[in-house]
Formats: C-alpha cells, sequence, structure tokens
C-alpha cells in the first residue's frame, strides 16, 4: 500500500508541473498571435507581401540588390565551372607527372650498349679527355658532348 501511494503521489506531482508548463506556454503565446494579427478571433485580414512596400526600401535599391544577386549567382557559377576545370587539369598533370618519373625511373635501369655515344662520351670524359677532343672524336657538337657528360654525373 505504501509503495502504490509513493507512486500515486510521484504521478500526481508530475501531472501537476506538466499542466503549469502548458498554462505557461499558452499565455506566453496569447500576445504574439494577437500581436501578428493572425489569430481567428481578429476581424483584420492577415497582411500579405506587398512587393517593395512590405521591404520599407526605395525600388531602385531593391532592384539593384535582386541585380547583385544574380550577378552574384552567375559568378559563382563561373567560379565553380573554373574549379572544376583546374581540378581536372591537375589531375591529368599528376598522371604525367607519374608517367614522366616511371619512364625516368625505366631508363636509368636500362644498360647502355658500348657503342652508343653516351656511354664513349662518358668512358673518354673519365679517361680525361675535354669536351672539344670528344666531340671532335665522336662527331657531335660540343653541347651534345657536355649534356652527354653532366647526365652521367
Amino acid at each position: 500500500m505504501q509503495q502504490f501511494m509513493l507512486v500515486a503521489g510521484i504521478g500526481l506531482l508530475c501531472w501537476m508541473l506538466m499542466r503549469n508548463r502548458m498554462r505557461g506556454r499558452k499565455r506566453a503565446e496569447l500576445p504574439v498571435l494577437t500581436s501578428l494579427g493572425h489569430n481567428s478571433n481578429t476581424q483584420i485580414p492577415p497582411r500579405s507581401f506587398s512587393g517593395t512596400q512590405s521591404l520599407g526600401a526605395p525600388t531602385e535599391v531593391l532592384k539593384w540588390q535582386v541585380e547583385l544577386y544574380d550577378l552574384g549567382r552567375e559568378l559563382k557559377g563561373e567560379l565553380d565551372s573554373k574549379l572544376i576545370a583546374v581540378r581536372s587539369m591537375v589531375s591529368a598533370y599528376d598522371q604525367a607527372a607519374k608517367r614522366l618519373s616511371e619512364l625516368i625511373r625505366m631508363a636509368e635501369q636500362t644498360k647502355l650498349a658500348s657503342s652508343s655515344p653516351m656511354a664513349e662520351a662518358r668512358r673518354l670524359a673519365q679517361l680525361g679527355w675535354t669536351t672539344p677532343r670528344i666531340a671532335t672524336a665522336l662527331g657531335l657538337s660540343e653541347l651534345e658532348v657536355a649534356q652527354l657528360v653532366d647526365a652521367a654525373n
């Protein structure tokens, strides 16, 4: 019996608190509804949007605002499309860089034939020959010989 009375007391207390809270909400909401003029008891029809009059701004200012909004949308669209193009170019460049690095790695792994001009230029440079002398011996320009020797270092 004591437990039943305890549960009934707690239930009654909860009911009273909820009732007070609901009454408080109704009191807080009533002034807002009457001030808006949307209450069913009022005789004044609710106000509707009437364009520039409801905003209180001159017509020219509102036109500028609309034009600026449209311009902003257009510019954002252009920026988004350019950003997409840049992203696709960056991904293409990344793929090309990976391919190039792999080709360089493959080229470094290959062994030169002893009869190739590059191998011959490297061998003569190691023997201490000068660039003009190597160029004359191989029949290449001095610039080409310099590049072949520099590639070895």
